[in-house]
């Protein structure tokens, strides 16, 4: 939309000052020529309104640069606010990561923490012989 805004800004502009280099003649009606050929005779009041249409035409133009550099302005403040975010999202799981690496290796070393006890076993009873003698 910028650039289309400021290629009929310039396309304006540059009609605009052809129209009026070529037909610095006067009379109660001028023959209007671009580049050599004559394209149209208008009286005072047409040449008016074709001023009107040509300053439209030039703010239509300016407006649509206008919102064409907003519209990539705020495109850009919202792709660096989704890089801040997911930088901080990256540094806050690089970060959790880390901390259950530690707590993974703390766990596997047995000198940095104590061994449980082993329960004593109880001896066995004896028992007394079955009546078929095993």
């Amino acid at each position: 939309m910028l650039f289309l805004g400021l290629v009929l800004l310039a396309a304006t502009g540059t009609l605009t000052g052809l129209l009026i280099a070529g037909n610095l003649g006067g009379g109660p009606d001028y023959t209007v020529a671009l580049l050599g050929h004559d394209l149209i005779t208008m009286n005072a009041l047409s040449i008016f309104c074709a001023g009107l249409a040509l300053a439209l035409v030039a703010c239509l133009s300016l407006l649509m640069a206008g919102e064409g550099a907003a519209l990539r302005r705020r495109k850009a403040v919202r792709l660096r606010e989704a890089r801040n975010d997911a930088d901080a999202a990256v540094a806050e799981r690089d970060a959790l990561a880390a901390r259950v690496e530690r707590q993974r290796t703390e766990d596997d070393h047995p000198a940095r923490t104590s061994a449980p006890e082993m329960p004593l076993q109880q001896p066995r009873k004896h028992r007394a012989p079955h009546a078929f003698g095993s």
